[in-house]
């Protein structure tokens, strides 16, 4: 090791050390279930973000310990709707002078569409929130090869905007040192 790197030998061996250690200890498996996310520009400064995330915490299916775990989330998923600055991913939107959110549905193949949103006077709105979510719907279940169907309508700035876009389910796995889980 060069002595100018910054790393002496002893702080290199301690990383290694602890890379080895984290994953030799087991690993756990995360399953999680959702909708692809989708987002809608509206005009040059400002976007929809429309996605999903799981309703409650993940379950254990099968643990070994020190050596394996594999947790699912649940298959019902909230909705998350959030009129954002284009090309970000969080954070307030400054170009807001003026916004409600006059309608937000989804609609699974064969069933009447379920109204999520109706006159919300704000940018961001979550399903599963008190604040936000009054009537208590129900999470909405992700199957395999199934789909939503999303519609809105908004007022932003004095503008009207529409749009709707079919969503599919997805499955994701990752796996992780169960040392990092442990650490969570």
């Amino acid at each position: 090791m060069r002595p100018d790197s910054g790393l002496s030998i002893g702080s290199s061996r301690l990383v290694v050390a602890l890379l080895i250690i984290s994953f030799s200890t087991g690993c756990v498996e995360h399953t999680t279930y959702s909708y692809e996310t989708h987002v809608f520009l509206l005009d040059e400064k400002n976007e929809l973000a429309v996605s999903t995330f799981p309703s409650w915490f993940p379950e254990t299916r099968s643990h070994i310990p020190f050596l394996y775990k594999r947790t699912h989330s649940p298959r019902g998923v909230y909705f998350e709707v959030f009129v954002r600055e284009a090309g970000t991913t969080a954070g307030p939107n400054p170009n807001i002078e003026s916004i409600l959110i006059r309608s937000f549905s989804y609609e699974s193949p064969g069933q009447p569409p379920v109204q999520l949103i109706e006159d919300f006077a704000g940018g961001f709105w979550q399903q599963g929130r008190a604040e936000h979510d009054s009537v208590g719907l129900e999470p909405v279940m992700s199957f395999e090869g199934g789909s939503v169907l999303v519609r809105f309508e908004l007022l932003l700035n004095g503008r009207i905007f529409e749009g709707e876009q079919l969503l599919h389910a997805q499955e994701s796995s990752h796996f992780r040192p169960l040392i990092l889980d442990a650490l969570r």
